[in-house]
């Protein structure tokens, strides 16, 4: 990603690599001098050095470095500026050693120059001076009775453990022995002489009263106040009492302890076995709680022997192997360094907690602003920033050692003191959260409305380094690239793009494998910086090899005449100067002509034919944001842009091309020299256009062509708007607004009076279909039928229009078909009749009510059966013979079938006819008829009629009707009947019917006849 800042055509600066040069870089701007200050803190063996480099020159020999000494080094480890006219610079080395009485103090000292490398003045801030402290101890050690021999010993043995360890010290020690007399052991003469150890051991045990205050009184005069005891008078005057016991006397007639008061005299007590601790502490001076011992034997002076030294190394103020809190000694004030006022950061001071110290002016008093509330080795004061709020000045500083997570604090003024207002701390242990500050004032009112931090040392793999942008509670972070330091120098910059805010560099000169790399992030007015980077500048893409790109950044002005901010960047032995290149917003908007794509010879039963629909016109607009000082827009910037015609569909409805129809893109790159260019682009559409209620929407996108971004002058603000879209109506035929109306009218009729349903026969509908409002776009019929019919085709019967019918069902939808009708527009004023084929399945059909655009009818329905009925003579009686000599009745039967041979199920009666009387008195009694189904007889009866049953398709039924016959009083009636022997002979016909009865409004029989008779 690359926006205005030019990687290709950097101007260099170079140095030794071996003095670091290049650590830290300050823009300056003097009368018409412009350049770079540049510091090398490892120049001249260490010592330091601060050199300019001049805009218009390529080498940078004017360097100051101090006089070689081995007390001051690294001058140049910090450096800040003030941009007053002329220019102010402060260049401090943390590095300045001196000893005091055989210890190393290492404190700073700050140069102020001028822009001319004129040093003005040199200050040491926070410099502790040697101010070793004479102190005179005297030890008062208890020689009463009440203790063995070896407690006497043990006594000596605390005394000379306590002189050997504090031997290099400036401390004289003298020792007095009291019991019921005070006796002088060793003066301060006989200890600096040397005598003292001697004097010491052959001291003899008194074994007596233990006459305290007596002793205290004996030792102000003849010890402390003696200088011919080797007393100094302006000594820290200090006495450790050893004892096992309660004074025996008391303090009326001495005084001692006002008297040891007045001479401000630090009295530590040591109490051993059973004393009374409230008689011990008011031997003691204040505060007697911390300079009060009570041990249970004289084993225990050993336990107390550390603590006590420690109090009297703190009285005595220099360091030992067993030191004490530090202030100043290692304070190194000028670690870090800001202007405003002038605040250094002071990492050591404290035993390393850290502190700030203010400087106002020239060598004015120092304020030393601290935190009481951190730890030791909390380094406040690695990084420091100031801002404003209201007129009202701020500082921040960072302690990236604070519990390990890393702190930063912010301090403001309270009754002209500087108090602590909040404390953040980091979330990584070893994160160094807070080693680098940076406060961006993002609309440049004069008000701080963002703190950057850097945490160098995040890490979350791949990643390391994170930065937090900070407004008042809120935070966001960014993080980027593997193993590279992000975060380790962060700089505020003035506005790059032109959009009026600060922008912000971030180094990470670590990455790619210590080459390093620079991160641009633009202003954002609420969260401070943009979440991605507008730019990453590497110093693998620079000409030159660089070590550590990234590790200082400033950019806050103008190096050379175009009135374009520059950005200087520190690495090992190089000060790299980039320059940022005008940017110009493009703005890019579509027109067409006519207002409206004409539909009037759109048809797609033509010949398919393309022609020019709309004539598009692209034009840019553009214009510089940034206020450069050349004539930019007449040097020109090539774009590239690619229109689109229906972007969003599978297949495009127009095209640019009057032979292609999948020319829907169009790419171009145009020069753009004027404020407004403008270019003109046919757009093409077959004869058939199906949708032409939904606009044809064209889409531009545009950027910079990619083989000028690396030689133009100016740049594409990232902020233009790349994209402009427009929608291209089709024309409407409305009477009153843009929003046609149409009234739509449906009606139908069947053929036939009655749907006969039989198996693949067809049912035949006329549809008429009317228009009477305005144009209707996406017309369609819904044709919905009851289950087994079917959707077969449509014929245009006549129509006032030419009009086109495509019908279709969905997957799934059984019982209905859409018609789209004219397909995109259906015309007003047109009419259409059709006539529709249905074929007919079995089925049942539904009722509803009409609309004008919604109609239903209904039909009388009847279902085509095919019934059978047919006589087995196979199987019936078709011969009977009677004689006189038989006359007995027989068995008559007659066996009938009745099949289904249609599709549906019938319900079905049967009736049987049949004589029960014949001529000849012939007759049928028992008669009966059995089947599944029963059949009831009636005396005299010469029908029967079954009950009704379901008839299955493709069923058949056996009927079979029997009976007893005989001819009635044969005997009496042989006369007339013909001879025995002359063989003539009389025939009786027996004659039955079967009738099958069903539904005749709901069923029709369309093949065989269902009645037969037998005979």
């Amino acid at each position: 990603m690359a926006f205005n800042i030019d990687e290709a055509n950097p101007k260099i600066y170079k140095g030794e690599e071996k003095d670091f040069f290049g650590y830290k870089v300050l823009q300056f701007i003097s009368g018409k001098e412009k350049g770079v200050m540049v510091s090398a803190p490892y120049q001249k063996n260490g010592s330091g050095g601060i050199c300019r480099c001049a805009q218009d020159r390529t080498d940078c020999t004017d360097c100051y470095t101090p006089q070689e000494t081995d007390t001051i080094k690294y001058i140049g480890l910090s450096m800040a500026g003030q941009s007053t006219s002329p220019p102010t610079f402060t260049a401090c080395s943390p590095g300045l050693a001196h000893e005091c009485d055989g210890n190393s103090y290492l404190n700073s000292i700050c140069y102020q120059f001028n822009s001319q490398l004129q040093i003005t003045s040199n200050f040491t801030p926070a410099f502790q001076e040697c101010t070793k402290k004479i102190v005179d101890l005297v030890f008062l050690f208890d020689g009463s009775g009440s203790m063995t021999k070896d407690e006497f010993d043990k006594n000596k043995g605390f005394i000379i453990n306590i002189m050997t360890t504090l031997k290099n010290s400036s401390i004289k020690f003298a020792a007095v022995q009291f019991s019921s007399i005070a006796r002088t052991v060793f003066n301060f003469n006989d200890y600096q002489e040397g005598r003292a150890l001697t004097n010491l051991w052959k001291e003899k045990h008194m074994s007596n009263l233990t006459n305290t205050h007596q002793a205290i009184d004996f030792l102000l005069k003849n010890i402390f106040e003696n200088q011919a005891a080797g007393a100094t008078a302006d000594a820290t005057k200090v006495l450790v009492i050893i004892t096992d016991g309660n004074p025996s006397d008391t303090d009326k007639r001495f005084n001692s302890i006002n008297g040891s008061d007045d001479k401000n005299i630090i009295r530590f007590v040591i109490g051993v076995k059973n004393v009374d601790l409230t008689k011990l502490k008011s031997l003691a001076s204040k505060p007697k709680e911390n300079n009060t011992f009570l041990i249970q034997d004289y084993d225990g002076l050993k336990g107390i022997l550390d603590n006590l030294q420690k109090k009297i190394f703190n009285i005595e103020g220099s360091k030992t192997a067993l030191a004490g809190n530090l202030t100043k000694e290692m304070s190194q004030s000028g670690f870090s360094a800001v202007y405003d006022t002038l605040v250094l950061g002071s990492v050591g001071s404290n035993n390393w907690r850290g502190s700030l110290f203010e400087t106002e002016g020239q060598r004015s008093e120092e304020r030393e602003i601290q935190d009481p509330t951190l730890d030791k080795d909390s380094y406040m004061g690695y990084s420091v920033a100031v801002g404003k709020k209201n007129q009202n000045l701020l500082y921040f500083t960072g302690a990236p050692r604070s519990e390990h997570m890393g702190r930063i604090l912010l301090f403001n003024k309270v009754n002209n003191n500087w108090t602590v207002a909040q404390r953040l701390s980091g979330e990584q242990m070893g994160s160094y959260f807070g080693a680098e500050l940076c406060s961006v004032d993002i609309d440049s009112d004069g008000n701080t409305d963002f703190l950057l931090v850097g945490a160098p040392m995040f890490h979350q793999p791949p990643r390391e380094g994170r930065i937090y942008v900070y407004t008042l509670t809120d935070k966001r972070n960014v993080s980027v690239m593997a193993q590279g330091r992000f975060g380790s120098s962060i700089s505020s910059l003035t506005d790059l793009n032109g959009d009026g805010l600060k922008d912000v560099a971030v180094g990470a000169p670590l990455e790619d494998n210590h080459r390093g790399a620079v991160y641009i992030y633009l202003g954002e007015k609420l969260k401070g910086i943009r979440p991605e980077f507008s730019q990453r500048i590497s110093a693998a893409m620079m000409r030159s090899k660089l070590q550590f790109f990234g590790q200082t950044i400033d950019g806050k002005m103008d190096l050379g005449e175009d009135g374009l901010t520059d950005i200087v960047v520190g690495t090992r032995g190089t000060v790299v100067v980039l320059r940022s290149r005008p940017v110009l917003s493009v703005s890019a908007h579509l027109h067409f002509h006519p207002s409206e794509i004409s539909t009037d010879n759109f048809d797609c039963l033509a010949k398919e034919t393309i022609s020019p629909v709309v004539t598009l016109t692209a034009c840019f607009n553009m214009a510089e944001a940034t206020k450069s000082k050349a004539v930019v827009l007449s040097a020109g910037m090539n774009v590239s842009y690619t229109l689109d015609v229906d972007p969003v569909r599978q297949r495009s409805r127009a095209f640019y091309n009057d032979t292609n129809k999948g020319a829907r893109s169009l790419l171009s790159t145009v020069e753009l020299r004027k404020e407004r260019t403008c270019f003109n682009h046919s757009v093409y559409m077959t004869q058939c256009v199906i949708d032409t209620l939904s606009p044809i929407i064209i889409q531009l996108k545009f950027s910079q062509s990619q083989s000028q971004q690396e030689g133009c002058t100016a740049i594409l603000n990232t902020d233009s708007h790349t994209k402009a879209v427009v929608e291209v109506p089709f024309e409407k035929n409305c009477k009153e607004n843009e929003t046609c109306l149409a009234e739509l009218e449906v009606d139908f009729n069947f053929i036939t009076s009655t749907l006969l349903v039989v198996d693949q026969s067809y049912f035949n509908v006329t549809i008429r279909l009317s228009n009477h409002g305005d144009d209707s776009y996406n017309t369609s019929l819904t044709l919905l039928y009851p289950p087994g019919l079917s959707f077969s085709m449509m014929h245009l019967l006549k129509s006032t229009r030419r009009t086109v019918f495509s019908c279709g069902g969905l997957e799934g939808e059984m019982d209905r078909t859409t018609c789209s009708v004219s397909i995109p527009v259906y015309r007003s004023k047109t009419t259409v009749s059709d006539y529709l084929d249905i074929p007919v399945n079995n089925a049942q059909l539904d009722n509803g009510n009409s609309t004008n655009s919604s109609l239903t009818r209904t039909i009388p329905v009847q279902f085509a059966v095919d019934l059978v009925a047919k006589a087995l003579p196979q199987d019936s009686t078709t011969y009977m013979n009677f004689t006189l000599e038989d006359t007995s009745p027989k068995r008559l039967v007659n066996v009938y079938e009745v099949q289904n041979l249609g599709f549906n199920s019938v319900p079905v009666t049967v009736t049987f006819t049949f004589p029960t009387k014949l001529e000849h008195r012939f007759e049928m009694k028992d008669y009966e008829i059995s089947v599944l189904q029963y059949c009831s007889p009636e005396k005299y009866c010469k029908s029967i009629e079954c009950e009704s049953f379901l008839l299955e398709k493709f069923l058949t039924v056996t009927f079979v009707l029997s009976g007893n016959v005989s001819f009635k009083d044969l005997d009496q009636h042989s006369l007339s009947l013909p001879k025995k022997f002359t063989g003539d002979r009389e025939t009786v016909n027996f004659i039955s019917f079967v009738e099958l009865g069903y539904d005749k409004k709901r069923y029709a029989q369309t093949a065989s006849d269902p009645g037969v008779s037998f005979m």
